[in-house]
């Protein structure tokens, strides 16, 4: 796998993800059945998951497995809040400080003015 491509947790934009190993993967002139057991290396944590849990044969080639994991992911898109939205997150019953923490931290990479800085 060429250093540069990130893994992917479900955390994140999906497209971008998406748009880093298809360039990868061209690069390094793939065979399209070797894209899916590659793409299948980038995921980790939640996306790792996702993937293991994914019916037997159910994928038949990359574009199915592309099709697939934006379906799954695509809530993950990058949205542009407004920074006042910022001011309404709260911390969620039984959620850690660190939990909450982090989750602030991914919300607030997605504001309009973080976004302009």
């Amino acid at each position: 796998m060429p250093t540069h491509i990130k893994t992917y947790d479900g955390s994140e934009d999906p497209e971008d993800h998406l748009k880093f190993f298809q360039t990868a993967a061209k690069k390094e002139r793939w065979a399209m059945p070797t894209w899916c057991h590659m793409f299948n290396s980038t995921l980790t944590g939640n996306a790792r998951v996702w993937f293991d849990n994914l019916l037997a044969e159910s994928i038949d080639n990359y574009v199915d497995l592309k099709k697939t994991f934006l379906e799954n992911y695509l809530q993950q898109k990058k949205c542009i809040k407004d920074p006042i939205e910022l001011h309404n997150i709260k911390q969620r019953d039984g959620e850690s400080t660190e939990d909450f923490v982090r989750r602030y931290k991914l919300e607030s990479r997605m504001s309009k003015e973080h976004q302009n800085a």
